[in-house]
């Protein structure tokens, strides 16, 4: 029912679609409050920020819904060789292009030797958007242990709610210790990778495991509570976009990580939504059903290359964009880069496509 074998898509290709369009206008909303003065315009941009930072969350659930949909068959050796030419490859040869071309976009301290330069393609800061590769890496790599818990636990019904529950107390204690230690505690700077450690995201891919062994059921409740989305959504966005605003005199969107708990409920409330959305569609046999699964087959290919492409238009028209009103040059960045990172990845997919034939010929 939640599954159209014709076309080859199932609901993480919306999640990944979804997914890959908020994190291209997070790029772009962090270079709008890079070059504002004005406080109400810049608590605007940190509240719309806050709104499409539900990324990293709908990313994992859609990761680990699909791989253990769709890998329970493949051995362990096998799945790694996949996703290594799937993912590990394109991630090193943008990471290499970012530090080549765009170096001054790398994040934390950057590199002065070979050492330090290597060490860019281990943490994922290469560029700011790479850490979640990094991550979604650590997740891969448990395989076994999903399809595990997937179809040896979770289908006994009399441990899902025990599973969901002592799953959610130890993310929620380990955010707490995070927030102490790291965010606002002594370990900040030292310890800033934790962020992107796997157990820091690991709750979502196992709520996306249990929504795929309950998909109908999970479909019907939120069927049922479907308006409550959005007034739900917008009252978590709002708290969490205040919580930001406190820093006023210092406004960075690195007040806003997503381990603390109004963000992680409106990631879910996201989720959800997407869930139902998505189901809703495949269900109905909407006729946009091949316009998702395009995007999302570019999804990451395009994830990886939309800041190199907004790097690009900045070097081309940065000016022309300062002088547009910041919502009028937020929806021109946006949309352009949008356009253009799609369209990127698929030329540069024709023409790999183009060169293994002709190798394999």
């Amino acid at each position: 029912m939640f599954e159209n074998k014709e076309i080859k898509i199932n609901i993480s290709d919306f999640q990944k679609v979804f997914a890959v369009t908020a994190v291209m206008m997070q790029s772009i909303l962090t270079f709008a409050l890079a070059n504002t003065q004005d406080e109400k315009t810049a608590a605007f941009i940190g509240t719309f920020y806050v709104m499409v930072k539900y990324t990293a969350p709908l990313f994992i659930f859609a990761i680990v819904y699909n791989m253990v949909k769709t890998s329970q068959h493949l051995s362990y050796l096998e799945f790694l060789k996949e996703k290594f030419f799937e993912l590990v490859v394109p991630y090193v040869l943008w990471t290499t292009v970012y530090l080549w071309l765009f170096p001054a976009v790398q994040q934390a301290q950057p590199y002065t030797d070979t050492a330090s330069f290597l060490l860019k393609y281990v943490t994922g800061d290469g560029a700011p958007h790479l850490w979640y590769t990094i991550m979604m890496l650590q997740i891969q790599l448990l395989m076994p242990f999903f399809v595990w818990l997937g179809y040896k636990v979770l289908t006994n019904k009399k441990m899902v709610w025990p599973v969901l529950i002592c799953a959610t107390v130890l993310y929620v204690a380990w955010y707490l210790f995070y927030d102490m230690q790291v965010f606002t505690g002594p370990h900040h700077d030292a310890w800033y990778l934790l962020d992107r450690f796997v157990v820091s995201f690991m709750i979502y891919g196992i709520y996306g495991e249990a929504a795929l062994m309950y998909h109908e059921t999970v479909y019907k409740w939120l069927y049922k509570v479907r308006y409550a989305f959005l007034p739900v959504g917008i009252a978590l966005a709002l708290l969490s976009a205040d919580h930001l605003l406190h820093f006023a005199g210092d406004l960075t969107f690195a007040h806003a990580p997503y381990l603390n708990t109004l963000q992680s409920l409106y990631s879910l409330v996201v989720i959800m939504a997407v869930f139902m959305f998505g189901s809703t569609l495949i269900k109905n046999h909407s006729t946009t059903l091949p316009q998702f699964k395009w995007l999302s087959t570019y999804a990451y290919r395009t994830y990886l290359a939309n800041v190199f492409v907004f790097q690009v238009l900045l070097l081309c028209f940065k000016d022309l964009l300062l002088r547009l009103p910041t919502g009028v040059m937020i929806l021109v960045a946006y949309v352009a880069t949008a356009s253009c990172a799609f369209l990127l990845s698929y030329v540069l997919h024709v023409i790999w496509s183009a060169i293994k034939k002709t190798v394999t010929k």
